[in-house]
């Protein structure tokens, strides 16, 4: 984590101009940021970003699984003529199953 004050903006007048309020919050490992400003205090806005921050990193994991799902569903609706799930050869009927990976023998 890395935390930078800045200056905020918007009315407050010379107060806005002298202090460094606003606080920026940076995961590092991720790179995301983001900022607080709305508190005049700065250990306020220290916490409103690290709320922020976790509450996007989070939504960014729940993000990521919907992503996942969503791949996993299309890898299975996208049947293809030629990719066979098992091929059956010989006369003792060796099953290669390419979803196993490996060759095992047919029990029929």
């Amino acid at each position: 984590m890395r935390f930078e004050p800045t200056k905020a903006s918007g009315p407050g007048g010379q107060h806005v101009n002298k202090t460094e309020s606003a606080v920026r919050a940076t995961h590092l490992p991720t790179g995301l940021s983001c900022v607080a400003r709305e508190e005049r205090c700065q250990h306020r806005n220290k916490e409103l970003a690290l709320v922020r921050l976790a509450q996007t990193i989070a939504g960014r994991g729940a993000q990521a699984e919907a992503d996942a799902r969503r791949d996993a569903w299309t890898r299975h609706d996208a049947l293809e003529r030629g990719n066979a799930v098992r091929v059956y050869t010989g006369p003792v009927r060796l099953v290669a199953a390419t979803s196993n990976r490996g060759v095992s023998r047919d029990p029929a």
